[in-house]
């Protein structure tokens, strides 16, 4: 009876620890800005694909993404691919120059939604957080002009020599690096302050693991829910949109977990 009641009130705290950790991401907000994200993140995709598709021409990203994970989003991925390469064929200087300003409208957005996360009075300057955007588009386009050749032709090789399930799974550890890779990076530009990477691994490594789940889970969920049935000719729009949403949140959730460490460590230091 003892251990009964010992469990039952293990079982009540767990479950107000996690009412409690839900509510504190509620209050700050993550869906919001989640949502606010995801809206420029896809004004800034298709000039950002045009740019890659003018450097690298065929982009072939399926080729190194394994498709029992990625089918859902793999049509509307194609389609912007399809209407980079139409546009890229006629692309003028005005079109480049717009494009590449539309393509920092993430990086731009995301700073100032990190000074949201962490309160900050330090708001830096419209045209300088461009200017600093642009050069990350710019860096981010030229390491994906090596890195994407190179990935697809080490699955190639792989290929030659290891059947397809291994290769996959060597992808996806490849991709669940390069993602915490990614969630670091990205962590330590929100951040208004000077965010040193140490301080940004534990919001990193919980939005990967949060990557992680939510991509098996959701490859899973459209193989049994088939929202083609309910969206019809749209349904890979709206899959690829609550994709991008729900991965959205995941980082935002690992950003907020960062803002609440930065100000634990703060009031211990003035403890």
């Amino acid at each position: 009876m003892p251990r009964i009641i010992a469990e039952n009130n293990c079982m009540r705290k767990a479950v107000k620890k996690i009412i409690k950790t839900f509510k504190y991401y509620t209050d700050k907000r993550f869906s919001t800005i989640a949502g606010t994200l995801v809206y420029f993140f896809l004004m800034s995709i298709a000039p950002f694909i045009l740019w890659l598709t003018l450097l690298l021409g065929s982009l072939n990203i399926e080729q190194i993404l394994p498709r029992n994970l990625f089918d859902s989003i793999s049509p509307f991925i194609s389609y912007l691919e399809t209407s980079a390469q139409s546009a890229a064929g006629g692309a003028g200087l005005i079109l480049l120059i717009t494009s590449l300003y539309s393509s920092t409208n993430f990086f731009y957005h995301l700073r100032r939604s990190g000074e949201i996360v962490y309160g900050s009075l330090r708001v830096k300057e419209g045209v300088k957080l461009r200017i600093i955007s642009a050069v990350l588009i710019v860096i981010t386009i030229l390491v994906l002009s090596l890195l994407v050749p190179v990935a697809i032709s080490a699955r190639f090789m792989l290929l030659t020599f290891m059947p397809e399930a291994l290769c996959d799974v060597i992808a996806m550890i490849f991709l669940t690096v390069l993602a915490f890779a990614v969630a670091l990076l990205l962590n330590i530009f929100a951040c208004p302050y000077k965010l040193k990477p140490s301080q940004a691994l534990t919001g990193s490594i919980l939005t990967t693991v949060l990557w992680v789940i939510f991509v098996i889970g959701f490859a899973i969920y459209v193989q049994f829910a088939s929202p083609g049935k309910l969206y019809g000719a749209i349904a890979s729009v709206i899959v690829f949109l609550l994709w991008c949403y729900f991965m959205m949140c995941c980082f935002v959730i690992g950003m907020i977990k960062n803002g609440a460490d930065i100000t634990q460590r703060h009031y211990k230091t003035f403890l």
